[in-house]
């Protein structure tokens, strides 16, 4: 195992210890070759600042510590952008009954309301608007066949 992937490890066990009983949660972690540190957080009721706040000064306190934080080693804790896939249940538990984007593998794009999410598929409603008259078909889609679901954005006005 390369000193990165120890690093990821050690700082993903020490964030699951630190929710432990908090209502956050864990989306990602990446610990690049430049050094940088990027851990994505967030929460049923959307993470605060100052909870990542937070969630830095613990980790760091733990780096250092355990003697792991070096000059190079820069932490950022942050929300996952709002553009980014969606990757751990907790996100598919926070958007349902809201607008999601799937991409499909084959290349194959819906969007639709997130109806259900289990740890196999998930089901959205996709409304169909041809001219004046709608259709309503739900769709199921396996995790095995999906390429990314992002949270929907309707920019028109």
């Amino acid at each position: 195992m390369d000193k990165l992937t120890q690093l990821k490890d050690i700082i993903e066990n020490e964030i699951t210890a630190y929710f432990t009983g908090k209502d956050l949660f864990l989306v990602d972690i990446k610990v690049l070759s430049n050094g940088k540190i990027e851990i994505f957080a967030d929460s049923p009721s959307n993470i605060t600042i100052d909870e990542c706040v937070q969630i830095s000064r613990y980790i760091h306190q733990h780096l250092e510590v355990n003697n792991l934080m070096t000059d190079n080693l820069s932490l950022d804790v942050s929300s996952p952008g709002i553009d980014e896939p969606l990757k751990v249940p907790q996100q598919f538990q926070k958007q349902l009954n809201k607008q999601v984007d799937v991409v499909l593998k084959n290349g194959l794009k819906f969007t639709g309301e997130l109806l259900s999410a289990d740890e196999l598929e998930i089901k959205i409603k996709e409304v169909i608007k041809i001219k004046k008259s709608e259709t309503i078909e739900e769709h199921t889609f396996r995790f095995d066949e999906i390429k990314s679901v992002k949270k929907h954005f309707n920019f028109k006005l």
